[in-house]
Parts: structure tokens; sequence; C-alpha cells
């Protein structure tokens, strides 16, 4: 009887072992499942991540493609751009300098430069419309036109000499006249109607100071 009893708690002891063994390999896998699922989640985080950079590329990549055609085709617009825009300066009086629009477009954001010599003027307009002229005054040139124009006059006034018996008489001043030759720049940038830049740029190595 008692040999009965010893074997049947040899026996519950040993079925109570082995169920703390099954239990603490259960408790083992059950830990690394759950640390599979968690690197699971971290990985999926991580691909949903790289799944909205990737739309936000794509995105940025589309719009980068229509700011690229619309520069193409404003690009092939300006090329074929009709534009009728022609320049004529010259002097309008002494010292005052004219600069026209011959076309018959308007001419836009206008920068206006004229070099006569050492006298430099400007002038800045947000548009010249064709046929439209600017007046510069250039009193420098206009003080220079003026002291050109007393020599030559002096040169021209006939000047009394004596002939003997005859008494004095004026005789015409026959000297070659002044070469008084400037340096003349005309410079216009402006904007046309798409808004291409355009250049107008003479020179003259023999420009004058006056009409």
């Amino acid at each position: 009887m008692a040999a009965a009893t010893v074997a049947g708690v040899i026996v519950a002891a040993l079925f109570g072992i082995s169920g703390f063994v099954v239990g603490l390999v259960g408790l083992n896998h059950a830990n690394k499942a759950k640390e599979a699922a968690a690197g699971a989640n971290f990985i999926a985080k991580d691909a949903n991540s790289i799944a909205k950079g990737a739309n936000t590329l794509s995105t940025e990549a589309n719009t980068i493609a229509r700011e690229a055609n619309d520069i193409a085709r404003a690009g092939e617009v300006r090329a074929t751009e009709q534009h009728d825009v022609t320049w004529d300066c010259d002097w309008k009086a002494p010292g005052m300098y004219a600069v026209r629009n011959e076309g018959k477009q308007s001419a836009y954001k206008v920068w206006i430069q004229i070099t006569v010599g050492n006298e430099i003027e400007e002038a800045s307009l947000e548009v010249i419309e064709g046929g439209q002229t600017v007046l510069l005054e250039m009193p420098k040139s206009k003080l220079i036109w003026e002291a050109e124009h007393r020599d030559e006059e002096e040169r021209r006034r006939p000047k009394p000499r004596s002939t003997g018996l005859l008494g004095a008489i004026d005789i015409r001043n026959l000297s070659v006249p002044a070469f008084n030759y400037h340096y003349v720049r005309d410079r216009v940038l402006w904007r046309t109607e798409l808004g291409t830049p355009r250049e107008h740029d003479k020179g003259y190595p023999i420009g004058t100071v006056g009409p």
C-alpha cells in the first residue's frame, strides 16, 4: 500500500516537471513569436514610410516634368513671337536727344542709355508705345554745340582787309570748316509682350552734338 502511494507521488512529480518544462518551452516560443511580430510591424512601418517617400518623389518628379514642359512651350512661343519694335535715335534740337519707337507694337520695361562723348544720360520707362518718342536732355552736349556754333559763325564772318587806295574791304573767309566729331552711342534694352529680352546697341565714332 505504501509502495503504491510512493509510486503515485513519483509519477505525479514527473508529470508536474514535464508540465513545467512544456510551459517554459511554450513561454520561450511565445516570446520569440512576439519579437517576430514586433519586427514584422517595424518592417511594415518602414515599408509604409518608403512607399510614402516614393509617392512624394513621384509627385515632385511629375511637377518638375510639367514645369519643364511649360518652359519648353514658352520658349517655343517666344522664339516664334512677332515683335515689331525698331528704334530711331537722333538729335531733336541742341541738347535734346530723341529716342522713338518706329514699330507698331509696344516695348516693355524699357531702359535707355545715350552716350555723347563723356556725357551719359539714362531713362527707364514701363512701356513705350509704337510711334512714341522719348526726349532726353543733354546739357553738356548743348554747351559744346553752342561753342562750336559760335566758332563756326566767327570763321564765316568776312574779315576786313586793307587794299591800299581803295581802302578796307571785307573779304570772305575761305578757311576749311572745323571737323568737330564726337562719339555717340545709343543703347535700348526692353522686353516684348511675352517677356523676351531685346537690345538695340549702336555706336557712331563720328557723331555730332546737335542736329
